[in-house]
C-alpha cells in the first residue's frame, strides 16, 4: 500500500476526520489524539455504521450523556470511504468491493467457514506446515502430526505481540541457545509468530467468551499463516559468539602468562 497517499477525509457535523483503514478509526484532522473507532464506537450494520456522536465534544457519545448534544450519524463503510486503500490492503479488486461488507473484506470468509467447521488453522514454519492447537498449546506437523512443538518453548517479544524462538530446521524444534556459544550453529533460524490472538482469534474468542466479530476485526483470520524468518545474522547470536571467542582468547593469554611466571619462579 502506498503510505504517502493522502487519506480520505469525512466530515461529521462540521468537523473533519481522516480515514485510517490500518487502525480502522477516524482521526480528527486538527487533533490527532481524538479518534473514533469503527470497532469500539460504532454499530456495524453491514451497509453502513451507526455512530452516537457528541457534537460538542466531537467524540462518541456514551450512555447518560445529554441527549440534546447527541446525534445519530450514519458513516459509510470503509470500502466506500477509501476503496483504493481497502483494495490494496486486503487484495480485493476495487470493482468487487461494492458486493462485500467491510467484515467480508477484512476477514477471509473461506478461512472463517473452515474454522467454524472445526478445522484448526495452519502456519508455515520455515517451509513446513504445522497445525495450530491452542487448546493443547502446541503446534503439530500437518502431514505427520509429529514433531510437536510446545508454544511454551517460544518467548514473547517485549510488546507481547509475537512468539519468538530459535528454530532448528532439521530437528524441527525450538532450541535453547548455550550462553557460552563460540560457533554459529548450522540449520538455525529465528522465527517470529503472531501471539494467540493472531494465530487463532476464533479459538480465543470461543474460549474467553469474547465477541468474535469484533475480535476478528482486530485480528483478521487468514487462509495461510506464515512465520517470519529472521536470519541469524540479524539476531544477537553473532555478537554473543564474538564476545565468547574474545573471552576465550583473553583466558588463554592469561593462562599462558601464569605458566611463564610459574616456570620462572622455579629457577
Amino acid at each position: 500500500m502506498n503510505t504517502f497517499r493522502q487519506p480520505p477525509i469525512v466530515t461529521i457535523e462540521g468537523t473533519s476526520f481522516l480515514v485510517d483503514i490500518n487502525r480502522q478509526v477516524l482521526r480528527q484532522t486538527n487533533d490527532a489524539q481524538n479518534e473514533i473507532s469503527f470497532i469500539d464506537h460504532m454499530q456495524d450494520l453491514g451497509t453502513y455504521y451507526l455512530l452516537r456522536y457528541n457534537a460538542d465534544k466531537k467524540q462518541p457519545a456514551f450512555d447518560g450523556e445529554d441527549t440534546k448534544v447527541v446525534k445519530l450519524v450514519i458513516i459509510p463503510p470503509l470500502a466506500q470511504l477509501d476503496p483504493q486503500g481497502m483494495s490494496e490492503k486486503y487484495g480485493v479488486p476495487v470493482n468487487e468491493l461494492n458486493n462485500k461488507t467491510d467484515f467480508e473484506i477484512i476477514v477471509d470468509q473461506r478461512a472463517l467457514l473452515l474454522r467454524h467447521q472445526g478445522i484448526l488453522p495452519q502456519i508455515d514454519l520455515a517451509g513446513e506446515l504445522f497445525i495450530v492447537d491452542l487448546r493443547l498449546n502446541e503446534l503439530r506437523h500437518a502431514q505427520n502430526f509429529h514433531p510437536v512443538i510446545s508454544l511454551k518453548s517460544f518467548d514473547f517479544n517485549q510488546s507481547g505481540q509475537y512468539f519468538e524462538g530459535y528454530y532448528h530446521t532439521v530437528l524441527k524444534q525450538v532450541v535453547c541457545i548455550d550462553p557460552g556459544l563460540t560457533e554459529l550453529p548450522p540449520n538455525l533460524v529465528k522465527l517470529r509468530l503472531p501471539n494467540a490472538l493472531g494465530l487463532d482469534p476464533v479459538g480465543v474468542a470461543s474460549a474467553a467468551g469474547l465477541d468474535e466479530r469484533r475480535l476478528l476485526r482486530r485480528f483478521p483470520l487468514t487462509a495461510r499463516l506464515k512465520a517470519q524468518i529472521i536470519p541469524i545474522s540479524e539476531t544477537g547470536l553473532p555478537a554473543l559468539v564474538q564476545r565468547n571467542r574474545q573471552q576465550l582468547q583473553d583466558e588463554h593469554a592469561c593462562n599462558r602468562t601464569k605458566i611463564r611466571l610459574h616456570r620462572r619462579s622455579g629457577f
